[in-house]
């Protein structure tokens, strides 16, 4: 409680009622007030609504110091304040603070003050306003404000207003970037403006179209500008006409919006629309009005003219294969929907197809795209019998099959395990498949194994593998990564065991060090194909190899170079593959005319990148001169046959004379004969012998010939 005479500025409290009359004033004030101490800070009164306010009970406020309701960062501006109001002799202060209530809580609190005397010594009665709310509120407002900015920014929207009694438009800065132009440089007069339009839209602008307006005070349409920089730019204008008390116009405001890359992809649409191998439909809100693609007509079997006869939906309603037309029952119920239906062509036949229902893909507007998938549900039950067929390969084969985790342990092993090893499947499930393997070609193994991460197939080099008794067998194996296929969830590896094959056949293996010295050395031409826009960037070894510099040309500059009689051939087979969207790799064969006339044998290789979609939009290829090769395989045949011929030969030919002979010694040894007879005898020994010697000569004439 203040005791003693107190003074504010110049006027003396002294007598008991205003002294009362104050002290009510005080306690009954609605805003948080205390008095302190200017020399030692210390608080010597405060009214209840401080204590209220900041949450410490009367006692406790006067116990406490100022520094007690200030942050730590806040006390240094606290002190400076104080000293101030003590050294320049004011007699009042107001300012911005940050106070801390008793639950630790810092608000922002408007502060004003009068110098007063108590019992002799200077302080200051403070009222204090909390203002926390109120710069909250400052700050969502510039924060809301800053977004508004940014949301118009990001949506590219403008806006701008003019009275029609000026020339000169009101335009919010986005408009200006809109517009490509320069708020410190542009002023938006009508003239201007119309030299913003494109020359074919600047009709907008005038008089007529100002009629217009005012007959209709709302209106959209859709328009095009040029910016400074000669950029076209599709804008979306919604102007609406603002009329005084009598009626009349007296301002035009608008909003605007650039919609260039709505314009962009509405033509990317269109032309999915038309080009798109897949049926589409469309249909409006009420489900009387539709329009299908030529794709859709064809697939249903109907020409554009047959179709415009009847109304879309009546085509819808004849396209049912059984007691329920599944497309003519997405568009009534209008939800969002996939499946699979089979449906009536014109001409009677029934083809099964897939359909995703999209209602409201635009405004108003439903879409279903359907595609005919009657060869692909053919191809699947192939493969399913086909996968059957392999089921029992699998187990009654000649091949070891075994399904391998990332670390080499076994999950699966075939039947054939026990004929090829003498080991039952039992034996390795849970082991690791490189403890089977021999010491020496363990690590490089390995390493081959590893490249399994990066590639989805590897044909491993042929290695030893322990078999039940302990003996080394030569194995040949190929690894497919098949860990993303959940129905096999590993490394499927197929092996053969070519033991004999290996221990036998020194020459297949010479053949085979040969062919791997020629892939080894053979290069290849590759080019980058893109489909969409239909360039294709030539690699240098098109020019190594056929003799062409290599550029970016059209596609038809290198295919023209095919042998004039496999072109056509050709053509459809890549036609084919493109168009097949289950086909990412296709590999052919084809003649190929060089740079200098030569004809050579090549083989083409082309890997397609395809879209979510399955349309091919990328594709890389190479072409290989696989000429030599070609004739070092007719080689080997030739070589092979002439093996057999002296095979035949000597298992044969040669067989007869030398039988003979053996027989006439059986004679001499076993059998008494007169001198006659051993003189006829040994005359038919020399001539069988003389015939052995000419048949010996004249396969060693036919081994030096062949090499």
């Amino acid at each position: 409680m203040i005791s003693g005479a107190a003074s504010v500025g110049n006027s003396q409290i002294g007598c008991f009622a205003p002294q009362t009359l104050y002290r009510d004033l005080f306690e009954s004030n609605p805003q948080p007030m205390w008095v302190y101490d200017l020399q030692s800070l210390c608080i010597l009164d405060v009214n209840r609504a401080a204590s209220l306010h900041y949450g410490y009970t009367r006692e406790e406020f006067l116990n406490l110091s100022l520094k007690d309701l200030r942050p730590a960062a806040e006390i240094p501006k606290m002190l400076t304040a104080v000293a101030k109001l003590t050294t320049e002799n004011l007699t009042s202060s107001s300012g911005t603070y940050k106070h801390k209530k008793s639950n630790g809580e810092v608000i922002d609190v408007q502060l004003q003050g009068n110098i007063i005397s108590v019992n002799g010594n200077n302080a200051e009665l403070v009222i204090i306003t909390d203002i926390t709310i109120l710069l909250r509120a400052q700050e969502n407002n510039f924060i809301s404000l800053e977004r508004l900015r940014d949301a118009q920014k990001i949506a590219r929207i403008g806006y701008w207003s003019r009275n029609l009694n000026e020339d000169v438009s009101n335009w919010c800065r986005e408009m200006y970037s809109i517009y490509g132009r320069s708020p410190e440089s542009f002023i938006p007069t009508h003239q201007n403006l119309i030299n913003c339009f494109h020359t074919d839209d600047r009709y907008l602008l005038g008089e007529e179209a100002l009629a217009k307006l005012t007959k209709n005070p709302k209106t959209d349409f859709e328009h095009r500008i040029i910016t400074e920089h000669g950029e076209v730019r599709w804008l979306f204008q919604r102007l609406e006409l603002q009329l005084g008390h009598d009626g009349t116009a007296i301002a035009i405001k608008g909003v605007v919006q650039d919609i260039t890359e709505k314009k962009k992809t509405d033509e990317k649409f269109k032309a999915i629309f038309d080009q798109t191998s897949d049926g589409i439909i469309l249909g409006n809100r009420d489900g009387n009005f539709l329009d299908l693609n030529d794709a859709a007509l064809m697939l249903l079997g109907y020409s554009r003219e047959e179709s415009a006869g009847c109304t879309s939906f009546e085509i819808l309603q004849k396209i049912s294969a059984g007691s329920q037309n599944v497309i003519w029952d997405q568009f009534k119920a209008r939800k969002a929907n996939s499946g699979k239906t089979e449906i009536r062509r014109r001409d009677g036949s029934v083809i099964i197809i897939t359909f995703n229902f999209r209602p409201d893909i635009l405004p108003g507007v439903d879409l279903c795209v359907i595609t005919d998938i009657t060869d692909r549900v053919q191809k699947q039950n192939q493969l399913v019998a086909s996968e059957r067929r392999f089921k029992a390969l699998v187990q009654e084969g000649a091949d070891l099959i075994g399904i391998l985790d990332l670390d080499g342990n076994y999950k699966f092993v075939s039947e054939s395990a026990y004929q090829i090893l003498g080991l039952r499947p039992v034996e390795f499930i849970g082991k690791n498949a490189f403890d089977f393997i021999h010491p020496g070609d363990r690590e490089e193994i390995k390493g081959q194994f590893s490249k399994l991460l990066k590639t989805k197939q590897v044909r491993i080099s042929p290695f030893r593998f322990r078999d039940s008794k302990g003996n080394w067998r030569w194995i040949r194996t190929v690894a497919t990564n098949l860990i993303s296929d959940p129905a096999v969830d590993g490394i499927v590896v197929s092996s053969r065991d070519i033991t004999e094959t290996v221990l036998k056949s020194n020459a297949l293996k010479r053949s085979n060090d040969r062919y791997k010295m020629i892939v080894k050395a053979a290069n290849a031409a590759i080019y980058d194909w893109d489909i969409e826009k239909d360039k294709i960037e030539l690699g240098s070894g098109f020019h190594a190899i056929f003799g062409y510099r290599s550029s970016v040309e059209t596609r038809g500059k290198w295919y023209e170079n095919i042998y004039c009689t496999d072109k056509p051939q050709m053509l459809v087979e890549l036609k084919s593959s493109i168009e097949d969207k289950n086909i990412d790799t296709a590999v052919s064969e084809f003649r190929y005319t060089k740079a200098n006339g030569e004809v050579v044998q090549v083989e083409h290789r082309i890997v397609f990148l395809r879209n979510q979609q399955g349309i091919a939009i990328r594709a890389v290829g190479s072409l290989k001169d696989i000429t030599d090769y070609k004739q070092n395989l007719i080689t080997i045949q030739l070589q092979n046959k002439k093996l057999r011929e002296i095979a035949w030969t000597q298992s044969h030919i040669a067989r007869a004379p030398l039988a003979r002979m053996m027989g006439l010694v059986d004679l001499i040894k076993n059998y008494p004969n007169s001198d006659i007879e051993k003189s006829n005898i040994l005359d038919l020994f020399l001539t069988s012998a003389s015939e052995f010697d000419r048949i010996i000569k004249t396969i060693s004439e036919q081994t030096i010939c062949d090499n």
